[in-house]
């Protein structure tokens, strides 16, 4: 299982490179439009949304993503307002309401959280992406990477001593362990980038960057918890067969959900006090 997990990781790590550093910004938003709407579409099934809720969701999803990959919003103008507002509520979402979801254990009942959760995911990380982007393919790169540094971190992690559970009735594999892993390990990463990226290190004080990895440790993990209450309310473990020894997309992107926006948000700030 992990040599099948570690190729498909290799496959889309360089897929995902490739894209990012060669393809037009219309042709990335194609890809990130793809993936939003794949991840929508094991959402839909977890959360029992039917065929024409899943179109209408995905048509409203998509569009805000195929405008911003088309016309680039100045900092002064409304749409970047709108992009604002966007990672606020996704923002809200995830420090108030998923932590609330996970502490009761509860699950997005009736229409307005099925669809107003699945618009808050995928709409915010789609925006982050071509941002992000669009900004410098480098930190494109290097959001993957932190997100990745936190998994591969808590895996090996918790593999190797974790012994306290995080939150057994909601994911029994995660543990205290783990996460302490996955905060050590974000924190190298983002004080190596401090220290090796000069647009980095210019823009903030390294004590700024440990905070903000601290907190993007800390929304990469609630994501992963959110993704995993709902698989157990919905009586699965995988929320696809998509990706072999990942399991579906919404299993692999799940940290990036809850992080995306929070780093799109960061680059919106640094950009507006620039």
């Amino acid at each position: 299982m992990l040599k099948q997990r570690v190729l498909t990781a290799v496959c889309l790590a360089v897929g995902m490179l490739l894209a990012i550093f060669f393809f037009p910004d219309w042709a990335w938003g194609c890809v990130v439009a793809i993936i939003v709407v794949l991840a929508l579409h094991e959402w839909c099934a977890l959360v029992d949304i039917g065929r024409i809720g899943q179109v209408v969701l995905s048509v409203l999803c998509v569009l805000p993503i195929a405008y911003c990959a088309v016309v680039a919003p100045s900092l002064e103008s409304d749409a970047t307002f709108l992009i604002g507002a966007i990672y606020a509520v996704s923002i809200s979402f995830w420090l108030f309401s998923a932590p609330t979801f996970l502490y009761f254990h509860l699950e997005p009942v009736g229409w307005y959280w099925r669809y107003g959760v699945g618009f808050l995911m995928m709409v915010p990380t789609g925006i982050a992406m071509l941002e992000l982007r669009r900004a410098d393919p480098l930190l494109m790169v290097a959001a993957l990477l932190l997100v990745s540094a936190a998994d591969i971190a808590a895996f090996f992690v918790g593999r190797a001593i974790g012994k306290h559970k995080l939150a057994p009735e909601i994911s029994p594999g995660k543990t205290w362990e783990g996460v302490g892993g996955a905060v050590v390990g974000v924190l190298l990463f983002c004080s190596a980038l401090w220290f090796f990226v000069p647009a980095i290190h210019n823009q903030m004080a390294l004590l700024w960057v440990v905070v903000l990895a601290l907190i993007y440790v800390l929304v990469c993990v609630l994501g992963d918890l959110f993704e995993s209450l709902v698989k157990r309310e919905a009586g699965v473990k995988d929320s696809g067969k998509l990706l072999p020894g990942h399991g579906g997309v919404l299993d692999r992107v799940d940290a990036m959900l809850a992080f995306l926006p929070f780093a799109g948000a960061t680059l919106l700030a640094l950009q507006l006090l620039d």
